[in-house]
């Protein structure tokens, strides 16, 4: 018997989503990339290791990714509108 295994969804962890990307406006464009492609690589690696699809692994990785990005994009509007 086997069982499939389905993470809680990456994209709905709102204080982790935030904390990533308040620290990714402190950083320059390439080291917040870079930021942002380790947390993601650590992500897929603890899945694979947790049993994870290939495939929801991905969508996983996508919509966090999206998330975050969208995050970033607010707080950098609200940086802009601020000065």
């Amino acid at each position: 018997m086997s069982a499939t295994v389905l993470p809680f969804r990456f994209c709905r962890r709102l204080p982790q989503i935030r904390r990533t990307a308040g620290y990714m406006v402190s950083l320059s464009d390439h080291h917040a990339e870079a930021h942002l492609a380790e947390q993601l690589k650590r992500l897929s690696s603890s899945l694979r290791r947790k049993g994870v699809a290939e495939d929801l692994i991905q969508t996983e990785l996508a919509n966090y990714e999206y998330a975050i990005r969208a995050q970033l994009l607010r707080l950098l509007l609200d940086e802009g509108d601020a000065a």
